[in-house]
């Protein structure tokens, strides 16, 4: 069974994806909502789709082994994803600048591979059946039902999937500008993180730096958030340990795992 997982910075649009190939794709088999890659495929053969933010930073032992395994990887400009909060998590921010530049990191070790694909969550919504034409030729494997324009006719997403997305609706560019109105928020990342600037020219997201002038006058403030901004290193030497022994075992039952 092949199996196209998706990953990305939390809140870069992976559910909105995850939906979109669900409903759009021929499949035999999908998640209800997130699916670790080490957790086992549903199904019997052809197509398992699932996805996983995450994981970006925990395929690096299976990904080259695993033929069957294709990614997509959602990116999306850092400055929607720090500012953006989660119907779970009230009264609090998602995601912070380390986080994206982790995961940010991580892709860029797989670029190019044939296997692996990078989509920008701003052309998606703005351009949804290009994008969905541009998966079908990256990844001629799959087979479409229906156009990404009109998922919302035939989605039937989880109650995980409609809390992580607002709800079943159009695809559209709303959220793409939202940040700006979250700018105490993006100051004090910006403060934190002096590198921002220069990572949305490199992404192609700014051309130069004068969108600085937006911040100006602006005090930065420090908002709750569900990821800390320093690693806790004891936290993480565990978690790279049973990274690596997810991973071993991964490894170990792909050689008894049906085509």
């Amino acid at each position: 069974m092949k199996r196209l997982h998706i990953v990305g910075c939390p809140r870069s649009g992976t559910t909105l994806l995850m939906e979109l190939l669900a409903t759009c794709f021929e499949h035999d088999g999908a998640s209800a909502h997130e699916s670790s890659i080490f957790e086992q495929r549903s199904g019997n053969g052809g197509l398992y789709i699932s996805k996983q933010p995450n994981d970006i930073r925990q395929l690096q032992h299976v990904f080259y082994r695993d033929e069957s395994l294709y990614i997509i990887y959602m990116s999306r400009d850092p400055r929607a994803v720090i500012t953006s909060g989660h119907a779970a998590s009230p009264g609090q921010y998602f995601c912070n600048y380390r986080v994206w530049r982790e995961c940010d990191s991580a892709a860029q070790g797989y670029q190019n591979h044939p296997r692996f694909l990078q989509l920008r969550y701003e052309d998606l919504v703005s351009n949804p059946n290009q994008v969905q034409a541009n998966i079908t030729m990256a990844y001629p494997l799959l087979r479409q039902r229906h156009p990404f324009s009109q998922y919302q006719r035939f989605a039937q997403a989880s109650r995980a999937a409609q809390q992580a997305m607002h709800g079943v609706r159009p695809i559209n560019t709303a959220s793409v500008e939202k940040w700006r109105a979250h700018l105490p928020r993006l100051a004090e990342q910006y403060q934190r993180y002096p590198e921002l600037p220069d990572a949305l020219v490199r992404l192609g997201y700014e051309a130069d730096t004068s969108w600085l002038n937006t911040l100006h006058n602006v005090q930065g403030i420090t908002y709750p958030c569900r990821y800390p901004e320093q690693r806790e290193r004891l936290k993480e030497l565990e978690k790279r340990l049973r990274v690596y022994l997810k991973s071993r075992r991964y490894l170990q039952e792909m050689h008894g795992r049906p085509d």
